[in-house]
């Protein structure tokens, strides 16, 4: 366990021992884990509903899927939902947010889908109406957060006359390993088939002079990276899609840096101070700009001086350790 997952387990644990917790947590005798009847009372009490309503829908195919640990006290889904849902309700705040985290002036950003009769300005777990990974299963079906790829959250805006659509990932204390199992190997004619003409140029974003095989890119996070951004990359290419440009946001604190080390043996040589500038230098030099990381800290900073942000008293009592520290400056 890294220092960061330490510290901040360590502030879970005692957040969950308040008097408003008692009875609600101890799931698989963790005492860091909602029961499953008590799982949204990892949100702040003012989304609840919110989330049940946006997560929720009467066809199981268009359902959103909870992860499997969204009611562990360091779930980054939930710290994401925490930060993020209550602005999916409110355009005028999330464009404000988007000019600061992209370094724009005038973003707008519009409705990018509609549930339960509601426009929502933010969508969770979500992936482009076509299949461009060629990941459905046997039904046609792709399920929203498992089994097929998504991004934490997403939105769209327009900007200069053109239309954008922004792939959000969101990390809190994850941490990966160099090593891949037995298991997870055993998955990889699957991916070579999904993958195998769409990652590279001419037909995908990695540069055409890289030396990496696809296959070394199975190892997370480079996994969810490269599907992330082909994502991307096929939704802005698609003549379909409405589309103009499409930028994955890759959003952590600051202070998790055991998340930011290059992983992997094959992945050692590339160029970049930390795994978000290896990952960006992978990329067609047409599209790095495509990738952008920032840090917790400096994504919400702004947060302070709007008064509408009622929710962040309650996000610095949550999640201390992403305000305490300075805002980082964050990579372009």
């Amino acid at each position: 366990m890294s220092a960061f997952q330490q510290t901040e387990q360590a502030h879970q644990l005692e957040y969950l021992k308040r008097p408003c917790f008692e009875g609600l947590t101890g799931f698989h005798d963790r005492a860091f884990q909602f029961l499953p009847d008590y799982a949204h009372w990892n949100l702040a009490e003012p989304i609840r509903e919110k989330a049940r309503d946006l997560f929720n829908h009467p066809e199981p195919e268009h359902e959103i899927h909870w992860h499997t640990y969204a009611s562990h006290g360091c779930s980054s889904q939930a710290c994401c939902v925490n930060f993020l849902l209550p602005m999916a309700d409110k355009p005028d705040m999330l464009s404000l947010w988007v000019d600061h985290v992209l370094g724009l002036q005038g973003a707008k950003v519009v409705p990018i889908e509609t549930r339960s009769g509601t426009d929502w300005s933010l969508a969770f777990e979500w992936f482009p109406p076509t299949d461009y990974l060629n990941e459905a299963n046997k039904k046609g079906i792709r399920p929203r957060g498992s089994n097929s790829t998504s991004v934490d959250a997403a939105l769209q805006f327009d900007y200069n006359g053109e239309h954008h659509l922004l792939l959000i990932e969101w990390k809190y204390i994850e941490k990966y390993g160099s090593t891949r199992t037995a298991k997870d190997i055993a998955g990889d004619p699957t991916r070579d088939k999904r993958y195998s003409n769409i990652w590279k140029r001419p037909h995908g974003p990695i540069r055409s002079d890289t030396s990496l095989k696809l296959q070394d890119f199975y190892l997370n996070p480079w996994y969810q990276l490269l599907r992330q951004q082909m994502l991307a990359y096929h939704a802005e290419n698609d003549p379909f899609s409405g589309f103009d440009r499409a930028t994955v946001l890759h959003i952590s604190p600051g202070g998790n840096d055991a998340l930011k080390r290059v992983n992997g043996a094959a992945f050692q040589d590339c160029e970049g101070s930390n795994l978000f500038e290896a990952f960006r230098n992978l990329l067609d030099p047409q599209l790095s700009d495509r990738f952008r990381s920032i840090t917790t800290e400096a994504a919400f900073a702004p947060l302070a001086g709007w008064p509408e942000a009622d929710w962040l008293p309650w996000l610095r009592d949550r999640y201390p350790n992403l305000f305490a520290m300075q805002a980082m400056e964050h990579n372009r």
